[in-house]
């Protein structure tokens, strides 16, 4: 049986790149929390809920929640390696409740995003000081077009 061992050690390979994934998205939203209350960096007006053992968690600003929340998969049919996958909602209540999807972004286990830098061709990561708070206020900002 050949495709059950192959099928397993797929699996399992998948279930520590899983884990690799999770462990960034969860420092990226732990840095966001820390930046957003930071007496130095932070505009108070932004409030962050962590929801983490959910796989998501909140920014709220000028009457606008955003979730950003995070799965992964893989990159396509022929790949053998799991993405992180990051969707921004934003949460409406009227005319009925619904979260409507605004944007999002992939990132591998080194928080390398398939977002670009503005002005450069290098891409923003989200397990560095500057990459992890643009990444934020920029969805936040997005959010205020909806």
């Amino acid at each position: 049986m050949p495709y059950f061992t192959q099928l397993h050690d797929n699996l399992d390979k998948y279930s520590n790149q899983h884990f690799a994934l999770t462990t960034v998205f969860e420092e990226f939203a732990n840095f966001v929390k820390d930046c957003i209350q930071a007496p130095s960096i932070a505009n108070h007006s932004i409030t962050a809920v962590l929801h983490l053992n959910h796989g998501f968690f909140t920014t709220a600003f000028a009457g606008r929640v955003v979730s950003f929340v995070f799965t992964s998969s893989l990159k396509n049919e022929e790949s053998t390696c799991l993405v992180g996958n990051v969707k921004c909602y934003i949460k409406k209540d009227f005319p009925e409740a619904k979260q409507i999807e605004f944007g999002g972004f992939t990132f591998d286990e080194e928080g390398r995003t398939n977002i670009k830098i503005p002005n450069s061709e290098d891409t923003i990561r989200i397990t560095n000081d500057i990459g992890t708070l643009l990444m934020a206020l920029h969805f936040i900002h997005e959010s205020l077009l909806k």
